[in-house]
């Protein structure tokens, strides 16, 4: 039986103690055997390092660092150091609170050729007490990149194994921004990428674990940064779209510019408004793109927003109501 190649799991971390343990346990029942697991602390306070070191007692194929100062603190920091610090022949990111099948790599090696750079799969969406919600979708009806832009290919970071090498000479995750990470990373690894480079096995490998509680407070809270790196993404692909001319991604991006501009505006963010006014005025006024149509609600706002709209929709085709009604066309 010829060598199984080796697989890097990387697994970045913060103060997840209490639940790391339990994805660790998952790669210990992995039914592949050839793997390294790469676990890079971003700074914990809590007894992570401790339980690591039992973990690599038991089992040398467990790795514990500590993110360097050479990289930028966050997730994606320590993400990219695990890359560096990988010997894998493939690799596989992970995160610390959620849990692998027994057969979440085999499954993928198995369907990994010479020809393929990637490997997807499927998962579940668990609660913290790991009860299944619903299936992670991966519906590919047009291109990998398309569905993923308009979400209806479902794709995390443990869903993907990737061939090394395919990513050498790439930039890895982002450290500029503080969300969107993901998206930011696959739009770029999935844009133009061949039907031929790539391969789904439709099936739930792994859990992936909803904070819900957590995930309902951040989007209560109005933050420019959070803000923004949502915008950067959508103006991203926005451009890819033109540059291939999607219009269903361009029309998607556009729509989702236009709610940031709305919850900008309702929030008085002034930078962010600006920023977004910038791109409305290179892309939408210049550039003419009349099949775009999009009917938004300002709702009620402060005196800045209406006046920074009544200024700045007089260069556009619109029409107003008095519930501040604007329709693009």
């Amino acid at each position: 039986m010829p060598e199984q190649p080796l697989v890097s799991i990387i697994i970045p971390t913060y103060n997840r103690a209490h639940l790391i343990g339990e994805t660790l346990d998952s790669v210990l029942a992995q039914t592949y055997t050839n793997w390294e697991c790469i676990v890079v602390d971003d700074g914990s306070t809590d007894e992570t390092e401790e339980l690591l070191s039992t973990y690599i007692s038991k089992d040398d194929r467990f790795q514990y660092h500590k993110r360097p100062d050479t990289h930028l603190p966050g997730g994606n920091g320590a993400r990219n150091y695990g890359f560096e610090l990988s010997m894998g022949e493939y690799v596989n990111w992970f995160d610390s609170d959620d849990l692998m099948q027994p057969e979440f790599l085999n499954s993928k090696m198995i369907a990994f050729t010479e020809k393929l750079e990637l490997v997807i799969c499927s998962g579940w969406y668990v609660r913290n007490n790991l009860s299944i919600i619903k299936d992670i979708d991966i519906n590919v009806n047009t291109s990998l990149f398309k569905d993923y832009i308009l979400k209806n290919a479902k794709i995390f970071t443990p869903s993907v194994l990737f061939r090394k090498s395919f990513l050498l000479k790439k930039p890895l995750f982002s450290c500029k921004l503080i969300r969107s990470q993901e998206a930011e990373f696959f739009s770029r690894v999935f844009f133009r990428i061949s039907d031929n480079d790539y391969k789904i096995v439709n099936e739930p490998l792994f859990l992936y674990r909803q904070h819900l509680a957590t995930k309902t407070g951040l989007d209560k809270v109005y933050d420019f940064n959070f803000k923004y790196a949502h915008f950067f993404v959508h103006l991203a692909n926005f451009k890819r779209g033109v540059e291939i001319n999607d219009q269903d991604i361009i029309q998607s991006c556009y729509e989702n510019i236009i709610l940031i501009l709305i919850e900008a505006i309702k929030s008085n963010d002034k930078r962010l408004v600006n920023v977004i006014f910038d791109f409305l005025k290179k892309y939408i006024i210049k550039k003419q793109f009349v099949c775009i149509k999009v009917v938004v609600f300002l709702m009620k706002s402060t005196k800045f927003a209406r006046y920074r709209c009544k200024a700045y929709l007089t260069g556009l085709n619109v029409v107003v109501n008095r519930n501040i009604l604007i329709e693009f066309s």
